[in-house]
């Protein structure tokens, strides 16, 4: 077991060294451990850790068949098994995953492995709030008994159940039934808050099966060396978005909603993707940017949200929002433990330049969580200093103040933030711009606060007569507008019809508007509800007399 354990610990050493004398002695190290099992959970976790690492930098092709080869019968290792108790919501393969899950992504879970989702009935702390929700989710008919014969959730449930589904597969599926309106199933689910127990099968969702063949490999073959990335290079790199067919579209979106389950996480952008609008974009260094758009049912208000995938040979090693308007883009960018320190600036930059070119967008922010505003996490891992040194800083006079201190500190041999200092920084958000500073632009416009003006414009004027204040709204705008009829719009262009016209009337009187500010208003609402949301934005943020009344809409109701 030493002798195991110590060729593990050199194997992990060799990390990030390549090379054709680093590939040897990894493949031999490989052989050893491959087929002998290894002494506590941890270090099978370590392993696995190494193997996925080595499939996203792999030193030449014998060595990746070497660790494909390995991921694909890991589950099948006998200290897997013997460890995988220990080593449940790791999300290697052969062991079991507990999360609340989104409504959306239990049933996405129901149909893809079924047999294996339940209830973990013992964590479940709202079983008589669940009793009193079948009551509404079923039969009128059937009503009478939930309420008369006293038997518990977990009884009732299998009781109402067929017998070819498991409590969380019929749960999931009464909470998606129709007839009842999704944002009310939605607020009853999450206050019933579900625990999930998700055990292991061929069908589990799995960091080590995490894989899209590339069209191409990019074999490491010096080692890595850790370089500054320039943003403004960066951004300017010649990419293409291209989008892809509907089946590789369904392929992608599993994957990222697979990526989320497989490590405990759930993300609006992938549990609401719309398989109508994936892109993907090849670059440099084998990185791979995928990009997912939400259903139009779940987009904000007036932000547009793309969620993405990074991908480095076909290997998962991160996931992400880009948030837009205003010609800024707001990136949470999050890079697995596994792949952290090899081309962090370099993946980093990858997506930059995607958003970039997805947006037209000139600024990019980091909200303050990402550097560690109630984030524990960033703050261990020196975030705020990671944006730091590729050139990001605050707007806040205070926060510029504190930054420079840091930043003329650093070059102090040995010197580093105190997490008191990290945390002060972590209250503010960072900047990065590419053209001249400007204040229109995420999160300086807070759209909470132009939401905050609509309820306020409509609570004057309507009262509680909101849905035929909506109709006003609606009609009006219509006829400020021309626009006799919306025979040719579509369901969901006209969702954002209802969803907007009231914002509009709010913030300015259009009708006053020169007809061409008008015509481009229509398609502005319009490209809100397309495939696409990107075009929304590109047309948003060209259309100048909207932007800047929406910007100062914003201003006056914070």
């Amino acid at each position: 077991m030493a002798s195991l354990r110590t060729k593990l610990e050199r194997l992990e050493s060799l990390r990030e060294e390549f090379g054709a004398t680093a590939a040897s002695e990894k493949l031999d190290l490989l052989a050893e451990l491959e087929h002998k099992s290894l002494g506590r959970a941890a270090e099978v976790g370590r392993l696995h850790e190494a193997l996925c690492f080595s499939r996203a930098w792999p030193d030449n092709p014998k060595l990746l068949a070497t660790v494909n080869r390995m991921l694909k019968h890991f589950s099948e290792r006998a200290d897997l098994n013997r460890f995988a108790g220990t080593l449940e919501d790791s999300g290697i393969d052969g062991t079991d995953i507990r999360f609340r899950f989104y409504r959306v992504t239990a049933l996405w879970l129901a149909q893809r492995c079924g047999d294996s989702l339940h209830i973990d009935w013992e964590q479940f702390e709202a079983k008589d709030r669940l009793s009193r929700a079948l009551e509404s989710l079923a039969l009128f008919c059937e009503r009478g008994a939930l309420q008369q014969y006293v038997y518990d959730a977990p009884d009732w449930i299998d009781r109402m159940r067929r017998n070819d589904e498991t409590d969380a597969v019929f749960l999931s599926r009464l909470f998606a039934a129709r007839g009842a309106a999704d944002a009310v199933l939605d607020s009853v689910y999450d206050e019933l808050d579900m625990p999930f127990y998700l055990s292991a099968s061929a069908a589990t969702p799995a960091r080590t099966l995490e894989y899209v063949r590339p069209k191409a490999i990019e074999y490491q073959r010096h080692s890595i060396e850790r370089q500054s990335v320039d943003l403004r290079q960066a951004a300017h790199r010649q990419i293409r978005i291209e989008n892809v067919n509907r089946r590789q579209a369904t392929r992608l979106v599993d994957l990222a909603k697979s990526a989320m389950v497989a490590r405990s996480r759930d993300l609006d952008a992938f549990a609401y993707a719309s398989a109508d609008d994936v892109m993907r974009v090849d670059c440099s260094h084998g990185i791979q940017i995928v990009l997912i758009g939400m259903l139009p049912v779940k987009r904000y208000l007036l932000e547009c949200e793309y969620g993405y995938l990074m991908l480095r040979n076909g290997v998962v090693v991160g996931y992400g929002t880009g948030t837009a308007l205003f010609a800024s883009c707001q990136i949470a960018f999050n890079l697995f433990p596994t792949f952290r320190g090899a081309e962090t600036t370099e993946l980093y930059a990858s997506v930059l330049a995607t958003f970039h070119k997805l947006f037209d967008a000139d600024t990019f922010s980091v909200d303050s969580y990402q550097i560690g505003a109630d984030n524990d996490e960033a703050i261990d891992s020196g975030a705020w200093w990671f944006y730091a040194r590729m050139g990001f800083r605050p707007r806040d006079s205070a926060a510029i103040r504190l930054a420079n201190a840091e930043l003329r500190k650093a070059h102090k041999k040995g010197y580093r933030s105190s997490k008191s200092t990290l945390r002060r920084l972590a209250n503010y958000p960072l900047y990065f711009s590419l053209a001249s500073k400007r204040q229109d632009v995420l999160p300086m416009v807070c759209t909470d606060s132009i939401s905050l003006g609509v309820l306020d414009y409509v609570s004057q004027r309507f009262g509680s007569q909101r849905k035929d204040g909506s109709r006003r709204c609606s009609q009006e705008l219509a006829q400020a507008l021309g626009i006799g009829s919306f025979s040719a719009w579509t369901a969901d262009e006209k969702l954002m019809w209802q969803r907007l016209n009231p914002v509009i009337a709010a913030v300015a009187d259009v009708k006053k508007w020169p007809k061409a500010d008008r015509n481009a208003l229509a398609d502005v609402i319009r490209a809100k509800g397309g495939v696409h949301e990107k075009d929304y934005v590109k047309l948003f943020d060209a259309h100048k007399r909207l932007r800047r009344s929406i910007a100062a809409f914003a201003a006056a109701n914070e």
